[in-house]
Order: C-alpha cells, then structure tokens, then sequence
C-alpha cells in the first residue's frame, strides 16, 4: 500500500498546519528545521504501520516550471535539495520518489539535477538503489491520458512511468497504459491520478461527479492492459477538508473522515486479491482471446490470460456479454468474479464461447474467470 504526498505545501505562500514553512526566506538552501522535523514525523509513523511512501519532493507546477518560482533557473540548487533530502531519509526504505507535478516539463536540468541528489543523498549514488519517477500533466482535457514516457521513458533516472487519465468521463485509460506496457526499453507503468471519487467531472460539479463504478473500471482496466498498480483516489482525501478548513471550494463534496468511507475505497482491495490470486506477475493483455470488438469506454472488455495459459480473465465493464475465441484444447471452467464484493461463483464447467454477466448496464462491472484443468 503507498500513499502519494507532497513534501512541501501546495502553494509556495502556505506552510504546514503548525504555520511552519518549509524554508527560511523562502530559499531551498536554508530548511526550516522544525517544518523538517514534522516530516520526519509522517515518515517514522507511516514506517511503523507498513506503508510506502511516495514522496514528492516539489510539485513542479508551484516550485519549478512558472518562471518566477523558486527553483525555475537555478538546477544546483534543485541538486543541493535533493541531496537534502535524500541524506534525510536515507534510512528508511520504504520510499519512491516522485518528480514532476501536473505540468508538461520544460525545465529537463532542473529535474535530471534534482534525481542527481537523490540518488546521491539517498542511494550513494546506486541507482539500483532508490525508485524514481514523474507524474505527468492531466488528462482531463488530453484524453485519453498523460504518460511520463511521453518525455523520459529513455531517462536513466526514470525507473517506472506514470500516467494521468485524470477527471473527464471518458478517457479510455488502456490505451496509454498498453502504449506504456510496449515502450522499450521496458519499464513499469501506472494511472497515477485517474477520476477520484465523488470529485466533480472535469472539475465542475455541473456535469456531475465520480462515483465508485467509474473508479473501478479505471482500476480493471489499468491492471488488464499491463500496470504495475493503480491508485485509488477520494476526492477529500487528497485535499483534507474539514470543517473551516477547505483547500478549494469549486472541489469540495465532503469532508474527509467521510470521504474515507466512500464506497470505491472499500472495493480496491478485491482487486488486489484477484491480482494476487491469479497469479498477476504473469498476467500478458491479449485482446485475441475474444472473438469480437473489446469496444470502447463504458462499453470495454479488457482481457489477459496468465503466461502458462491456465487462467483467462475479461473484464466487462457495463455487463456486456462476452465472446470468445475458440479455447485452447483442454477442459476448461467459469466463474463470475463481482467488482463490487469481491464474491466468486462456484465453478461451472464451460459449454460455449459465449458468456453472458448476471447482470449489465450501467455500474454492473463483472470479470469472466476461466481455468483450465
């Protein structure tokens, strides 16, 4: 389990929820010791309850693109950061580092200066030794999303992508996690920002909000098309909003020890267990498993099968009846999967290629298991 976070503050005028800021006069080179302390704190307490951490050194749309912010020009002092902090937490190795910030990149040195440090402070320098990566600008208004390999797939820094499909309805996620899953060289890749639940379609609650279907066929469909995990969101969560305390109006929907009983939160982990039951370190997409059109967004069969050829498993989004091509010889039997409660029917042997969801329409998702004896 990892938690995505920033390590500074949104924006480069606030400070932490003890008014502390980040650094003295506003300068990189001179850390505020006590906003430090803090972290420290977060860290040590996430290490002790066995979470990961994805740490984002400085959200490149506030401190590194716009040409007035802090690290824009100078590169070595992003280097002299990110020795900072790499030497920091240099002793805790359950940290993934995150650079970039829902901005396309321009300012190359600054970020490849920056991964320098870190290597450095953190790895001595091995880069076998620490996980860096990008988040890329928003999909939201670029479907069907942004993907890190767009600009540093051939990095040497770049140890895994991520994509963004970000808040818009339709982003097909799939095909940039499949275009991802082909790049050479080979490297891991996620939806690191898709919808959020209960957060409002492309950022106006006029054309409606997210709910738990349309995050978890995000999630079916990144796992189905080759990622290496998929991150669920809660729209205030990501923000933290309480009472007297909302980060941006034009989001808010809910508090957040509301919002963390949202209902797409509860269902992430039968997705995990599917993965893991199923073998998923072996899982290869294969669209030719099926007879027809994998079709399109609500309408979408997302389909992998494991390297040995035991397990198939089709994801249909909206309970739409799934055909196949002819199975390889053996006996083979089915079972429906539920999104929603991670329930498994009991195993019936197959007598067609034909394979009718118990239920279709509009957030009735199903996954089609086949084994073969």
């Amino acid at each position: 389990t990892v938690v995505q976070a920033h390590l500074l503050p949104w924006t480069s005028a606030n400070t932490n929820t003890d008014g502390q800021p980040a650094f003295r006069n506003a300068d990189f080179d001179q850390p505020n010791e006590a906003y430090w302390q803090y972290v420290d704190f977060v860290v040590q307490e996430a290490t002790q309850r066995g979470l990961y951490l994805a740490l984002l050194p400085a959200w490149c749309r506030t401190y590194i693109e716009p040409a007035d912010s802090a690290l824009h020009w100078d590169s070595l002092k992003a280097y002299r950061y990110g020795r900072f902090l790499g030497q920091r937490y240099r002793a805790y190795p359950n940290l993934i580092w995150v650079l970039g910030g829902d901005r396309r990149p321009t300012r190359h040195a600054i970020y490849r200066h920056l991964a320098t440090g870190l290597t450095e402070g953190y790895a001595d320098g091995q880069p076998d030794r620490i996980l860096l990566t990008f988040h890329p600008p928003g999909g939201t208004f670029r479907p069907p999303a942004t993907s890190s390999g767009e600009f540093y797939h051939l990095e040497p820094w770049l140890d895994f992508n991520l994509i963004q499909s970000g808040h818009a309805l339709g982003n097909a996620s799939y095909e940039r996690i499949s275009q991802d899953y082909a790049r050479q060289p080979t490297k891991p890749t996620l939806d690191a920002e898709p919808c959020y639940e209960g957060h409002p379609v492309k950022h106006d609650f006029k054309n409606g909000f997210f709910g738990a279907w349309d995050v978890r066929r995000r999630g079916y469909w990144s796992l189905l098309a080759g990622a290496c995990g998929f991150t669920y969101g809660g729209n205030g969560i990501w923000q933290m909003d309480k009472p007297g305390n909302v980060k941006s109006e034009k989001h808010f929907k809910d508090f957040w020890y509301d919002a963390i009983d949202y209902e797409g939160s509860r269902q992430m982990q039968h997705l995990r267990w599917l993965a893991e039951t199923y073998r998923w370190p072996t899982w290869v997409p294969d669209s030719t498993l099926l007879a027809g059109s994998p079709g399109q967004v609500d309408d979408r069969i997302q389909s992998v099968r494991t390297e040995d050829g035991r397990f198939q498993l089709h994801y249909s989004t909206n309970g739409r009846t799934i055909l196949l091509a002819p199975l390889p010889k053996g006996a083979w039997s089915y079972q429906w999967f539920d999104p929603r409660t991670g329930a498994l029917s009991p195993k019936k042997p197959t007598r067609s290629n034909s394979f009718t969801p118990p239920t279709n329409g509009r957030g009735t998702d199903w996954v089609l298991v086949l084994s073969r004896a």
